[in-house]
């Protein structure tokens, strides 16, 4: 039989694990239970069983923090209505294909995908994602060429359609007020990364009076983790100018 005070603690820890911007350096609940799971066999078995009931699994365990990734079927489960910032099918296009160029800025090569998660990130921009995006754009182009029809991997990636919605909006205008217009695409990348920040993934900085966004150890962890779909190897193989 487990101890109870055991069962609760580990409640505890994956609660804290779920708190998309809890710190283990400011939190020291979270830092002690970390420290516990670490170091105590007996308890690591308590958390991991809990979490596999509620349909979770965890990732990564660091003194940074623990990453938790849902089952498709998990009540925790991010549905693409959660992070949906428009009704729009074109717009809904672009903010899968803006995650996908988010990730590939932050990992350019693959071998970096292969390096320590613990290695800290260069910060990135928006304008910085836009070009990472338009030479995916490029690159899918010129693959295109002379085929009536994308290749089978590119359109079950939706990577095809999403292009094409991508390729025929304006990287960057303004509003009568000055403002950015919300229909560009640096607008749409500026808001994924948004979204990502307040899901713990980003720290915003400033560089140059323009907004950095860089990454966390949680986003790394996720990033590595998802790298091995069959979407992000669509998208490495255009990069590397491999066949699809």
């Amino acid at each position: 039989m487990y101890d109870p005070q055991d069962l609760y603690t580990a409640g505890r820890l994956l609660q804290w694990a779920m708190r998309p911007r809890a710190r283990p350096t400011t939190d020291t609940e979270y830092r002690q239970l970390l420290d516990r799971y670490i170091d105590f066999l007996p308890f690591r078995e308590i958390v991991c069983t809990i979490a596999d009931g509620l349909g979770l699994q965890v990732v990564d365990v660091s003194s940074l923090g623990m990453v938790l990734a849902p089952a498709e079927d998990s009540v925790f489960s991010m549905t693409s209505a959660d992070y949906r910032l428009s009704n729009s099918t074109d717009d809904r296009l672009l903010e899968g294909l803006i995650q996908l160029a988010i990730a590939t800025t932050i990992f350019p090569r693959a071998q970096d995908l292969e390096e320590d998660s613990m290695i800290a990130r260069p910060a990135i921009t928006a304008e910085e994602v836009d070009a990472t995006l338009r030479d995916i754009c490029e690159r899918l182009e010129e693959a295109s060429l002379g085929q009536p029809d994308p290749s089978v991997e590119a359109q079950a990636a939706g990577l095809y359609e999403a292009w094409r919605v991508y390729r025929d909006k304006a990287s960057a205008k303004t509003t009568s007020g000055a403002r950015t217009s919300p229909t560009t695409t640096t607008r749409f990348i500026e808001r994924g990364l948004e979204f990502l920040q307040q899901q713990g993934c980003f720290i915003e900085e400033s560089r140059r009076q323009r907004k950095a966004y860089r990454p966390t150890w949680r986003y790394q962890v996720m990033v590595q983790e998802w790298s091995a779909t069959r979407i992000h190897k669509v998208v490495r193989a255009l990069l590397e100018g491999k066949e699809l």
